[in-house]
């Protein structure tokens, strides 16, 4: 049963190797560049909470090189629902043509046909993400010595959320086939509705769930060392309680050094001068709570909706 599962899965398992191969790939000659310069530019000594004037430069023109293309690939957090939807379709496939009744004439009781062509698909799923995941750590290493890996861009492909976002995509493709019977619109529809829940998560969801810190110091003086590492959501000059105040910086004036939702400190201490600085950030030190929780919010709802298309075949296909 597990050698048929396997050949009637094949065609999939075998396109998504093949992203993996396409990504590995890609990743190969720059990550091998990467962490050349990293060595050759001595970063490994300048990573701590203050380092030397001589190293915040350095790791500025060593962030600057390798940005672009780092930006480029922070849209491989795409590449779990991709698969997971991928690995949905042949399930899907023989519902939709109606080639599973020939399997259950063939000695093989209807659940142990589910169990086995789902557990297939979620293992191959899963050990996809997880090669995904290290190929991806890999070429992040030396940006990660430097700039940490809290920011979304970062944090959405490392660790273990890969996994339950894969779990999740393959759980909404299989869950919308099964009752719809239809391959190709479950797999749209599946990929379609991870992303928006994907964004709404990275946007929304997740400072919900771990609300953050706040900090207020003197703009004068260094960063704080909470702040090495963090997530930062939002920097902004501040009265010595962290109210907004702009007694030297317009709104006008601020805007010339903001960044997206934030503003560049060394701008505003370069030009205008601000006494307090009020920074709302998520520690490094949450980077495992934070990965943890998300990774098994996500994977629950996959396994979920995973046993939902289980019952659901069983209960309307048998």
């Amino acid at each position: 049963m597990i050698w048929v599962s396997w050949r009637q899965q094949r065609a999939e398992t075998i396109v998504a190797a093949l992203i993996l191969v396409l990504v590995a790939l890609v990743l190969l000659p720059s990550g091998l560049h990467m962490a050349s310069a990293y060595d050759h530019d001595g970063l490994a000594a300048c990573v701590g909470a203050h380092p030397s004037p001589a190293c915040s430069e350095a790791i500025g023109s060593f962030t600057a090189r390798f940005d672009r293309i780092g930006n480029l690939i922070a849209w491989f957090t795409l590449v779990p629902g991709i698969i997971g939807v991928l690995l949905a379709a042949p399930f899907v496939l023989q519902l939709e043509h109606g080639t599973y009744r020939l399997d259950w004439t063939q000695s093989v009781s209807p659940r142990r046909w589910i169990v086995t062509k789902l557990g297939l698909a979620a293992g191959a799923a899963l050990v996809a993400s997880l090669l995904l995941t290290g190929i991806v750590t890999w070429w992040r290493g030396p940006l990660i010595n430097v700039q940490g890996r809290m920011e979304n861009s970062v944090y959405d492909s490392v660790g273990t959320v890969p996994l339950g976002y894969t779990l999740f995509a393959l759980g909404l493709a299989l869950a919308v086939g099964v009752v719809w019977r239809r391959a190709a619109p479950a797999v749209l529809v599946g990929f379609g509705a991870y992303f928006a829940l994907r964004v709404f998560f990275d946007l929304s969801l997740r400072t919900r769930l771990f609300p953050p810190h706040s900090l207020t110091w003197r703009a004068s003086g260094a960063d704080p060392p909470s702040l090495h590492h963090a997530w930062l959501i939002s920097e902004r000059p501040s009265d010595r309680l962290g109210h907004p105040v702009y007694p030297h910086v317009t709104r006008a004036q601020l805007e010339q050094c903001a960044n997206g939702a934030r503003v560049s400190k060394d701008c505003l201490l370069t030009n205008f001068h601000p006494a307090f600085m009020h920074a709302v950030y998520e520690p490094a030190s949450r980077f495992w709570t934070m990965q943890l929780l998300e990774t098994g919010l996500f994977a629950g709802v996959g396994v979920v909706l995973i046993a939902f298309a289980g019952w659901w075949t069983h209960r309307r296909a048998a």
